[in-house]
Order: C-alpha cells, then sequence, then structure tokens
C-alpha cells in the first residue's frame, strides 16, 4: 500500500478489517516487520497465526502489536505454529475477550519459564486438533487451566486418528463442569 494510498487513507481503511491472517512470522519480530499497521486494526475481531514462532514474550511486546485490537478480539485461530506452553498461554490471555479459540499445534515445546496463570476463565468455544505433537500432554496441561468452555470441538487428525484414548480422556478433562456441547468430528470441519 505503500505509494499507492495515502497513509491517512490507509489508516481508515484498516480500521475496517475484521480479520487478519498473520504467517511465516516470528513472534519476537512482529513489531518490527509489521508496527507500521497493525495499530490501525482497531476493529479486528478474528485473528489466525499460521505457520509462526511464538517465543515467550513479555506484555510489553504484546502492546505495540496488539493493543488496538486487544479488546476486540473474539476469535483466535493459531494453526501449524511452534510454541511452547508459557507463550501460548500467554498470548491466549492477552486478549480479554475471546469467545472461540482453535488450536492446532506442530511443535510444542515443554516452556521456557513458569507457566502463566490466567486473569480470568476463558469462556465459550474450544475447537482442538489432534495433530499435536503431543496431544494428550498439551490437553492436560492446558486442563488445569481455569477454564469454563461451553462448546469444544474435538478434531481428528487429517488421518482420522483420534490419538488414542488417552487424548480422548485428556480432551474431556477440559471443562468437564461447564461443557454444555461436545462434538467430535471425524472429518476436519472449519469456522
Amino acid at each position: 500500500m505503500n505509494g499507492v494510498v495515502f497513509s491517512r487513507s490507509k489508516a481508515r481503511l484498516l480500521e475496517h478489517v475484521r480479520w487478519l491472517s498473520l504467517s511465516q512470522i516470528q513472534m519476537r519480530s512482529l513489531s518490527q516487520d509489521h508496527g507500521e499497521y497493525l495499530p490501525a486494526l482497531c476493529n479486528l475481531r478474528g485473528l489466525l497465526f499460521f505457520l509462526a514462532e511464538v517465543q515467550l514474550v513479555g506484555e510489553g511486546q504484546f502492546q505495540p502489536c496488539f493493543s488496538a485490537f486487544r479488546g476486540t478480539l473474539t476469535y483466535l485461530f493459531i494453526d501449524y505454529i511452534s510454541a511452547s506452553f508459557d507463550a501460548l498461554v500467554s498470548l491466549v490471555d492477552y486478549f480479554p475477550n475471546l469467545r472461540a479459540l482453535e488450536l492446532r499445534l506442530y511443535g510444542l515445546g515443554p516452556g521456557e519459564g513458569l507457566v502463566p496463570s490466567l486473569s480470568r476463565p476463558l469462556r465459550g468455544k474450544l475447537h482442538v486438533h489432534s495433530s499435536l505433537g503431543n496431544p494428550s500432554e498439551f490437553l492436560s496441561r492446558f486442563a488445569k487451566l481455569d477454564l469454563d468452555y461451553e462448546v469444544l470441538v474435538i478434531e481428528p487428525s487429517t488421518s482420522g486418528y483420534f490419538g488414542g484414548p488417552t487424548f480422548l480422556e485428556s480432551a474431556l478433562q477440559i471443562s468437564p463442569n461447564t461443557v454444555k456441547y461436545l462434538t467430535m468430528t471425524d472429518e476436519p470441519q472449519s469456522e
């Protein structure tokens, strides 16, 4: 858009964006690489991270990138990223109004520090794909967080394999007192 649209017009145009897909990024360089337009996305509702590397960064590094849409973001899809558990929890916790979280991770590291606690219970819909590197371990750790999901969707890997009884047992530990709708699909779905 540089050289084509004037900067004030760019900002007004970006105010109307509701969904954003960020692919092949590293969280630590996000501000440097995309900091020019991210602050103008003040009405963003959905964010997709695809083929990204999420390192543990402090709120000070989230602030310049995500503060414009921190309060408006309701849907977060984390698709084929590499992250540590604590970095993932920090990212999810940064957005206070999330109502839908979809996870498909390929590399989940052990963590870079203590797992942060959530500042509030996560509510709404959780959609988990069993293509996680070690889905049972992840789901067991995730279930220990303060979760109040009402809708839980469990989807098998692309081969149709749910990950065995350990995966299902771990998945069913998520919000057992609040889940009203449980869906276990045998073919991939999307929002």
